[in-house]
């Protein structure tokens, strides 16, 4: 047993674990050996290749179908993606060859392909899209199982204890007896990722970015404490930090009882400022958990995975189904839609036509839209006029850093109602148009922007990114990256101020807007509406609630004298421990 220490990992899902460790070594395509066949063999490999397929398909679908019956449907759905990749053409066609072009062995040839694939996804800037490297992982383990007949069994242990691995899959996650599981520690992952998001709705307390070399040195003799509201990890804690971390449960547990009971309450200050609270929403999710966490609309629809089948680009009429089944369920509600933000970090080759060195500064969403693919860009902009009959739709353009990019875009938008009324198709003829401010020029010619735009959406994962030029998948460099930089809230400062002399809104719409520590610095800027993903909009409006929008604002004007990051939140933080010292360790 080792010697009681505390590491800081990253909260994804809340709540305090206090158990022994269980080790879980995952499933992996990893381990699997290179086999090596003859051309008459290949038949017969690409038949075992196939009847795993199905048999995959078969396990998912079953998969999919428990879920509902436990958890919400939206939970279940993404057992979905799953499908679609076992469907994918490419990934099939893939295998294939590795089979009958490079005479592999059925098993080795899915490791291949699965490699490739993973890589791609977690190659990309988008956090969500690199998560998608597990899931590619987890069907390709789930195939290698079936076709060598040899899948994965879960471990077996006497008590309920804290999953201690490396990664955790989605696969895993489900299979897992619930009342067995007292927690997740995890070293890869993030708040995005399927198995955070299926450990929130499993209610299991979870962390990520657990160092490699504390898991290697667990035993499962070790007693550890799982802080899924601050992150921490203590180790074989001593008799007192027990007792304090059994206390804190309970009124963790009291808190989010109330918390929920809120969902009905506004999202306004003590003294009366409304800052709306939107969710985030991806292509797979639908609007019910929106409604159940009192959001006031979707102030995010990503449109990316629409388009990450590499054999197939979405159609017309295709999409329009996707944007008018999200629009009737959110009935009165806004729904915010981004149009494609891809580039060539992305792996769709139906897309990006040339590689790119540096392909988080070239051809990224509205630019890829306007110079190379602005046949996909007019599609999806038919589909999204002829969806916006169906409800309150705003269009909103992505990796803006000029006044032509709006102009252009408007533009485009003309001709198609023009093309639209020609042909006698009903659509929306006056769709608010939305800007996104997430490169510095941006934020810097703000108030020429404001010119043309219905309202600004900042998008903070990439404006601190790009303000402080530190990519946050560079694990070398990702220290730089604080959304409390004074550069990054001077940026947010003069993007509002343009707004408010245009009289339009503004809404913050990355990971900045669910850290209740920026809570405070976002209201005193002045930022009309906060998305984010649906659980994390109970803990941000009590925050708001209990918040003084004149106290934020002398909150901002000294947090633009600081010349820290470090001292910038420290002074947030002070104000949430005043404020909201319920939720200042949560």
């Amino acid at each position: 047993m080792q010697m009681s220490r505390t590491i800081q990992a990253t909260p994804v899902a809340p709540g305090i674990a206090i158990g022994r460790v269980m080790l879980l070594h995952s499933s992996s395509t990893g381990n699997v050996p290179v086999t090596r066949i003859t051309a008459a063999q290949t038949g017969k490999e690409v038949k075992r290749f196939h009847d795993a397929l199905q048999v995959t398909k078969e396990q998912i679908h079953n998969i999919r179908e428990q879920l509902k019956l436990r958890l919400k449907a939206e939970e279940a759905e993404i057992f979905d993606a799953h499908l679609l990749l076992v469907d994918d053409r490419t990934m099939i066609s893939e295998v294939e060859k590795n089979i009958t072009v490079s005479l592999f062995g059925a098993e080795y040839a899915v490791h291949l392909a699965v490699e490739k694939f993973s890589a791609a996804f977690a190659a990309v800037q988008d956090e969500y899209l690199q998560e998608r490297a597990l899931d590619v992982r987890d069907v390709g383990a789930r195939i290698i199982g079936n076709i060598s007949e040899n899948a994965a069994q879960l471990p077996e242990y006497d008590e309920p204890r804290i999953i201690a691995a490396s990664t955790l899959t989605p696969s895993e996650t489900v299979g897992l007896e619930r009342e067995r599981v007292l927690g997740f520690a995890v070293e890869t992952g993030s708040t995005t990722s399927h198995t955070a998001i299926l450990a929130r709705s499993l209610q299991i307390p979870a962390v990520v970015g657990v160092p490699k070399e504390l898991l290697d040195s667990l035993t499962i003799a070790d007693q550890l404490i799982v802080d899924g509201f601050s992150g921490k990890v203590i180790v074989n804690p001593d008799s007192a930090t027990l007792e304090a971390y059994h206390l804190k449960s309970r009124e963790a547990q009291r808190i989010y009882n109330q918390l929920s009971a809120d969902k009905n309450l506004l999202p306004v200050t003590r003294d009366g400022f409304i800052v709306e609270l939107a969710a985030n929403v991806d292509a797979d999710d639908d609007y019910s958990a929106v409604r159940q966490a009192g959001a006031y609309g979707v102030g995010l629809f990503r449109t990316e995975f629409i388009f990450m089948d590499q054999t197939h680009l979405p159609g017309e009429d295709e999409q329009f189904e996707i944007y008018k089944k999200l629009l009737v369920s959110a009935g009165n509600d806004p729904v915010t839609i981004r149009t494609l933000d891809i580039g060539g970090d992305k792996l769709n080759r139906g897309i990006i036509r040339t590689e790119e060195q540096n392909p988080f500064l070239g051809l990224r969403g509205i630019r890829l839209c306007l110079r190379e693919r602005q046949d996909i860009f007019r599609t999806q902009l038919r589909a999204l006029m002829r969806a916006g009959v169906h409800g309150h739709l705003q269009i909103m353009i992505p990796m803006v850093s000029c006044y032509d990019e709006v102009l252009e875009t408007k533009a485009i938008i003309e001709e198609i109602k023009s093309e639209l009324a020609g042909a006698d198709v009903p659509f929306a003829d006056a769709i608010p148009l939305g800007v996104m401010i997430e490169t510095p020029a941006a934020a810097l010619i703000a108030d020429v922007l404001a010119r043309e735009a219905d309202f600004f959406s900042i998008g903070t994962n990439d404006l601190i990114q790009y303000t402080i030029a530190a990519d946050r998948s560079n694990e070398r460099v990702n220290h730089l990256y604080r959304p409390g930089h004074p550069a990054v809230l001077r940026s947010i400062r003069e993007t509002v101020n343009a707004a408010k002399h245009h009289n339009i809104p503004v809404t913050v719409c990355g990971q900045t807007a669910e850290d209740i520590v920026m809570t405070p610095l976002l209201v005193g800027l002045g930022v009309n509406e906060l998305s984010m993903p649906s659980g994390a909009i109970p803990i941000v409006r009590r925050t708001l609630r209990q918040l003084y929008m004149n106290e934020c604002v002398e909150l901002v004007e000294q947090a633009l004298q600081c010349c820290s990051s470090a001292d910038v939140l420290e002074l947030s933080r002070r104000m949430i421990r005043r404020c909201v010292p319920e939720l200042a360790d949560m």
